[in-house]
């Protein structure tokens, strides 16, 4: 075994898709320390800088004190507290849904909420861009696995119309990690209701972000009148807590019987040791400050406004709002050669291959902040407009 793992390794390694990990010595704002070496943090999910934020700190500390560090237990048996409770009715009442859950992260709402669904006699409908736990959630479900064409709602169609099955669910990310567009939602509920079918939405990426006070994807859309009476009754919505909140965890909201059915059963809801009850106070703040971040989330646009008006060749950047502006360089080992190069000069941008994505569009993932500077951000694109030309 060790011998086929050394040439896997090596295989790797020779087509420059080895990873290695960064550590970290401390972080302050949009900086990150490496081995006593301070660069501008551009691969960052901290969207709003609420990671830093001392308000959150002082509450999860607080948490601390009244709880202890951690649930000691699954949520089923001893590890549910009250702060738990608070959190989930905070979410469900911003989410505007009857109820919602608490996951210890994101990859474990995906797969829980969706093996849970979904069996044999079921089919899965997800975008092909879809996140890897999205991905491996539907095939662990065992349902049949059909992928249309990315935010291609003539092909999705073309896909409900030609599979019937007891139970028919559409998976989707709500903004796309990799490509930072988003889904076409108010669309494909027409078809969940044309087709008696059901949404699950991943808005990891949206939540914090977008919509009139950060409530995501189906706010952004309900602010332009989109989404029509009665939609989000076929909608699951799950939000991660580690990205713009800057804590951990997730949360997925629903009608309340579908979230009563999941607390029972959730595999990876119930079989793991409950979210820390201290991280639940600090979440609460957090909620609490991105309802009212109207002000961040005005400079955050500002600055990916800057960053594509910046880069001079626009053939590389995609229809991407959001802080997720990747700048396509095609080759791997170029891309690889850029980020290290931008890394020298005090930029962290890293180089995203596959299989994260596909063949020929290896890229830089540039990751804007609300705490970046508007220098910080010019100087980044200058800099890349130089490495690429």
């Amino acid at each position: 075994m060790y011998e086929e793992i050394l040439q896997d390794l090596s295989n790797l390694k020779a087509k420059s898709l080895h990873r290695t990990r960064l550590s970290i010595n401390s972080s302050n704002q949009s900086m990150i320390n490496v081995n006593d070496h301070w660069v501008v943090n551009f691969a960052s999910n901290d969207y709003l800088g609420l990671s830093q934020n001392e308000s959150i700190k002082k509450s999860i500390i607080e948490g601390v004190k009244e709880y202890g560090s951690g649930a000691s237990a699954s949520h089923l048996i001893s590890g549910h507290y009250v702060a738990h409770n608070d959190l989930e009715r905070l979410i469900s009442k911003n989410l505007g849904f009857e109820n919602s859950l608490l996951f210890s992260s994101g990859y474990l709402a995906n797969i829980g909420v969706i093996q849970s669904l979904c069996g044999k006699s079921d089919i899965i409908f997800a975008d092909k861009l879809n996140h890897a736990s999205l991905n491996d959630a539907s095939l662990l479900s065992k349902s049949k696995f059909l992928r249309y064409k990315h935010n291609n709602i003539t092909h999705l169609e073309e896909l409900l119309r030609k599979n019937t099955a007891k139970r028919k669910l559409i998976v989707t990310d709500a903004v796309f990690s990799m490509d930072g567009d988003i889904a076409n939602i108010p669309q494909i509920l027409d078809l969940c209701i044309k087709y008696d079918a059901y949404l699950y939405i991943d808005d990891a990426h949206g939540y914090g972000v977008i919509g009139s006070s950060g409530q995501g994807t189906l706010e952004y859309f309900d602010d332009q009148g989109l989404l029509k009476l009665g939609m989000k009754e076929r909608v699951i919505c799950m939000i991660t807590l580690g990205k713009s909140v800057g804590i951990s965890g997730a949360m997925v909201a629903a009608k309340g019987n579908l979230i009563d059915y999941l607390v029972n059963k959730a595999k990876s809801y119930i079989y793991t040791t409950a979210h820390s009850p201290a991280l639940s106070r600090g979440i609460i703040t957090s909620l609490e400050i991105i309802r009212e971040a109207k002000g961040l989330r005005v400079k955050l646009f500002e600055l990916i406004k800057i960053f594509r008006e910046t880069v001079k060749n626009k053939d590389m950047l995609k229809q991407s709002i959001t802080p997720i502006q990747p700048v396509l360089i095609g080759n791997t080992t170029k891309t690889i050669e850029i980020s290290n190069k931008l890394f020298q000069l005090g930029f962290y941008v890293p180089a995203i291959r596959p299989p994260t994505v596909p063949e020929g569009t290896s890229r830089l993932r540039v990751s804007i902040l609300a705490t970046h500077s508007v220098d910080e951000v010019i100087n980044l694109a200058k800099l890349i407009n130089g490495l690429v030309a």
